[in-house]
Parts: C-alpha cells; structure tokens; sequence
C-alpha cells in the first residue's frame, strides 16, 4: 500500500482506534499520538490505544490524555467491533501484545504503518518505508496528504519519535526528506533542546544506577568486534529504575573503536528475557534478529527470546560471528 492509498483508507472511514507495539517507544507513541490528533482535526473520531499504560519516560508525548489503556478502560464511544485500526511502528501483528491482539482480531479494516524491513512481500492493508527514519516520519507526510493539523503538542511528538528513532538524525536512514521534516517541525514552534532534555536529562538516580551496575556486566568476544550486556531481573528491581530507563544502554559499547555490534540481553520485571541489537553498519542485526523470530533495521534490531540467556548469548555471538564483514 502506497502512503496516497494510505491516506485513501483514512479519508474514507470515520472511527479509528490506533496502536503500536508492545513495550511502546517515542517513535510509536509519536506517530499514534499525532496521527489521533491529526484525524481528529479532519473529523474523525480517532482513540490511540496501549496495553497497560504510557511508560513513564514517554508520559511527556501524550501532552492531552488521549491514550487509553485497555486494562480497566471504559467502554469506547462507539462499537470496536466496527472501527477501523491502525497499528504503528510494527508490520507484525505478533509484536502488538495480547490484549490489542485480541481487539483487532475482527477488524473488518486495518492497516499497519510502518518504517522496519519486511521479510517478505508487503500485503495489502500493510504501508510500509523502509527507507524512512521513523514511523514519525511517515506520518509527518500522511497528515500533509490528509491535510490535517500538525501543531503544539502533536508536531513536538513526531519531532521526538524521529530523534528517538534516527539516533539524533545520525542513524543511516536519515535523509535530507528527515531534514525537511524536522525544519518544518521547528518552524511550527517545535523546540529541539526541549525535547532533548524530555527524552535525555530527565532521568531518575534509579536509571544511573541501572546504567553502572549494567555496564559492569560487559563482555567482549570476537577481538573486541562483539560486545555483549545484560539486564536480570533483579537488577532491574534493586536498581529501582523502569525497564524502559534501559533502552539507550545498548548504545554505550559502541563508543569503542572495535565494538562493531552491541548485544543487550533484558528481561524485565516480569522475567521476559529480550534481545536488542546495534551495529555500526558491518553487520545487518536485522538479518540477525530475524533468525531469531524478530526484526527490526540494518542497524538496529531486536527480538523475543525463549531459551535461558547463557545459551543465548552463544547462540547470537555464534550468529553474528557468520555474519561479520558480510553487510
């Protein structure tokens, strides 16, 4: 599905309950939460959904309380069963957790916007852009086509989304068509050190603490080439922090000259074990990632792990070592 085909199916059906995946990050909560906005000032009735809760880190890109958790909510305005569904940052309907799983079940209409490599051809309710920065991003362009309102609060997130997922416009997605979003963003009243200091100097001493007693986990294999970090459970909870304080440790070995891939072993409160990915570009961890059953970038992936961590930190380590100096 074409981005114009895109805005097509937005222009012609009225109530949208919108989603992102699992665990949700500033490049899904920013593109659910503005395109919701950007339907609304067309028109539309548009409700953008999560499973629990906006993480903590993130409560700064739902500036007018329109997320709703589905664990405890009252009922939806109108019927679920006929709305029509946007899923963000995901072409995988297995990455959306169960409970808005079991909502979009029956969906009569859906359509997944996305900005990850898919492993296979695109289907029909799928528009995705590999080539794009973020979801963010893709939106940004969607609402021009829709001509819808993009300001205050709502362009701030499709800014923050775009730096969270471009690296700070460094990643290799970043395009002069990034650029140009973001110019138009900053024109728009759009702070740039703002949103840097939500997103990067607003965290708790549990995070610092997180950060030293990850740090101390480190490992090296493949001469220096592989680095490897872990967060258990009990870390986590002695640490005091959220799990999602730990997103941008996976970054912090890459600041070495020969580290060319970061493996970021966490599990989280509950004991579900993930594996996060980052390259400097000599390895495709989305290759990687996909052997594994997930997906993500060429250089940043991740995926859901179902062995004990100590098999597979060698089984990952195995797998990138068969794919270093092969991009």
């Amino acid at each position: 599905m074409t981005l114009e085909e895109a805005a097509a199916f937005l222009k012609a059906n009225d109530n949208f309950i919108l989603a992102t995946h699992d665990g949700p990050d500033a490049d899904g909560l920013g593109a659910a939460y503005a395109l919701a906005l950007g339907l609304r000032s067309i028109g539309k009735t548009a409700t953008p959904v999560v499973n629990e809760a906006v993480p903590p880190k993130f409560a700064f890109m739902d500036g007018q309380g329109i997320f709703r958790p589905l664990q405890g909510s009252t009922p939806f305005s109108f019927k679920p069963a006929e709305a029509s569904y946007i899923v963000m940052d995901t072409h995988d309907r297995g990455f959306i957790g169960d409970p808005i799983e079991s909502l979009i079940a029956g969906a009569p209409r859906l359509l997944m916007l996305d900005h990850h490599e898919l492993r296979e051809d695109a289907l029909p309710f799928q528009c995705v852009d590999p080539t794009a920065s973020s979801t963010c991003e893709i939106v940004y362009y969607l609402l021009l086509l829709l001509g819808a309102e993009i300001s205050g609060d709502s362009a701030a997130d499709i800014f923050a989304g775009i730096v969270y997922d471009s690296g700070s416009f460094i990643y290799p997605k970043t395009t002069g068509r990034t650029f140009a979003c973001a110019l138009d963003l900053v024109r728009k009243g759009v702070q740039p050190y703002e949103i840097h200091k939500k997103m990067f100097e607003s965290a708790s001493v549990g995070a610092l603490i997180l950060q030293k007693d990850v740090l101390a986990t480190l490992e090296l294999a493949a001469e220096d080439r592989i680095a490897i970090q872990s967060l258990s459970r009990k870390i986590l909870i002695d640490s005091g922090a959220d799990y999602e304080d730990a997103e941008d440790l996976i970054n912090l070995p890459l600041r070495a000259g020969s580290v060319e891939v970061s493996v970021f072993f966490k599990e989280n409160a509950e004991g579900r074990l993930r594996c996060s990915l980052r390259s400097k570009g000599a390895v495709n961890v989305a290759h990687i990632a996909q052997n594994f059953g997930g997906g993500g970038h060429k250089t940043a992936s991740g995926f859901s792990c179902d062995r004990p961590l100590e098999q597979m930190k060698k089984a990952v380590v195995q797998n990138i070592l068969e794919y270093l100096g092969n991009p």
